[in-house]
């Protein structure tokens, strides 16, 4: 089963974004008088969206109306300073959006997401970006995947996520998809295995060859 649509998700699965994200919220604590944190500590908060990842590294959600629009600011700033296609990924999406669609579901909000997709030259090999602000639910809830579906066209059965962490693997459960994790992601193998991912590659030439032999589905 090849399949007709391949969702992706944003950060850590086909960009390195770590270094810009860490600036941008870096930059928010020092507007806010707090000391920076390691890039390190900051990559741990990514995936669940904005408020969580300001939440985080803030330590609480007492001042997050403040730290949002300051984040938001910094990081249209900066969300292209350093953000590049993860190894392989660039030459893979081109050739995957010749024989199916290419989306991406991402809990990034959406005007941001679609910006680094265009700034990265994929607007015409990624049609569809589904984020926050999009839906009223961020992933693992299945709306994003069910807008992309209608959009598309296509069945659920001939639909995969591609994902690095625990939370895409969520998602596509919730959506009834197939679901592939990525090892060169923000959390690593361990949270994509103890959430029962099946597949799960190590670089992109491994994914492409994935996608070519996937089991066929029945039904949608």
């Amino acid at each position: 089963m090849r399949p007709r649509l391949v969702v992706f998700d944003l950060d850590g699965t086909l960009v390195d974004s770590r270094l810009d994200l860490a600036t941008a919220v870096n930059l928010t604590l020092r507007d806010l008088g707090r000391p920076a944190l390691p890039v390190e500590r900051i990559v741990t908060f990514i995936g669940n969206g904005v408020d969580r990842l300001l939440e985080r590294a803030l330590g609480g959600p007492e001042r997050l109306d403040e730290a949002r629009p300051r984040f938001a600011r910094h990081y249209g700033l900066h969300l292209l300073d350093t953000t590049r296609p993860c190894p392989g990924i660039d030459d893979l999406v081109r050739r995957l959006g010749r024989s199916a669609t290419v989306a991406v579901a991402t809990n990034k909000p959406a005007p941001l997401a679609r910006t680094i997709v265009a700034g990265l030259g994929w607007s015409d090999v990624i049609p569809f970006v589904v984020g926050g602000g999009d839906v009223a639910r961020l992933k693992p809830a299945s709306e994003m995947a069910d807008v992309l579906l209608e959009r598309s066209g296509v069945s659920r059965s001939e639909a995969v996520v591609v994902g690095d962490m625990d939370v895409d693997a969520q998602f596509a459960r919730a959506a009834g998809l197939l679901c592939i994790g990525v090892s060169w992601g923000l959390a690593g193998c361990e949270p994509l295995q103890a959430a029962g991912v099946r597949w799960i590659v190590d670089s992109a030439a491994e994914l492409e060859a994935l996608l070519k032999k996937l089991p066929a589905r029945s039904g949608d």
